[in-house]
């Protein structure tokens, strides 16, 4: 099998994390979730808050696009370019190092010109987001429902900052996937057959 490389966008409580976590285990490749990723991000040099601030779509201008020196990034003129920058890098570069699971952070975006890839969206019916987001974080179906809400706007913002598109985009996934169907090790397996079919030989 050759370099494997699997992005899995996913609707906030569709349990998306979870089956690229089992992908990655079942597969033995690397798994990259939206905090290690974050985690490295900030390693380079690009504060959490400032990431949270591009999440929600706000434009952070720099020091000054005349002769500041900020290093490798020095010819992005505000903040909000750099971080993006930084993110489009880092991914390009976990995707390139080694085979892995990617979840999130746009990877399919910016790995839409890697071959060979397979590019996941994972979704489910609302009424069974707000269920799993009820066990998995004990609230109540009202704040589990504005939760979901919340997420939604944030993540929709953040996509559309960084590919200019609508995250429900299917042009940039080989496979939407309803969660809800087969649960989430019966998905892992359905992602774990079509990989090895796509990537074989």
């Amino acid at each position: 099998m050759e370099h494997l490389v699997i992005t899995i966008g996913c609707e906030y409580g569709a349990k998306g994390n979870q089956i690229g976590k089992k992908v990655a285990q079942d597969l033995g490749i690397k798994f990259y979730d939206r905090e290690t990723v974050d985690e490295i991000i900030k390693e380079v040099g690009i504060p959490k808050d400032i990431m949270e601030k591009v999440e929600e779509g706000v434009t952070i201008a720099g020091k000054g696009a005349e002769g500041d020196v900020r290093g490798s990034f020095s010819k992005y003129a505000d903040l909000t370019e750099r971080a993006i920058h930084v993110q489009k890098t880092i991914i390009r570069k976990l995707a390139a190092r080694e085979s892995c699971v990617i979840i999130g952070r746009s990877a399919d975006y910016i790995l839409k010109e890697q071959k060979p890839i397979l590019r996941i969206f994972i979704y489910a019916p609302d009424e069974i987001r707000i269920k799993n987001v009820m066990e998995s974080h004990n609230l109540s179906a009202d704040d589990a429902k504005l939760l979901i809400m919340e997420k939604d706007k944030r993540y929709h913002k953040r996509h559309m900052a960084l590919t200019g598109s609508n995250r429900g985009d299917r042009h940039n996934r080989d496979m939407l996937i309803n969660s809800d169907l087969l649960g989430v090790d019966g998905t892992a397996q359905l992602i774990e057959e079509v990989a090895g079919k796509v990537f074989q030989e």
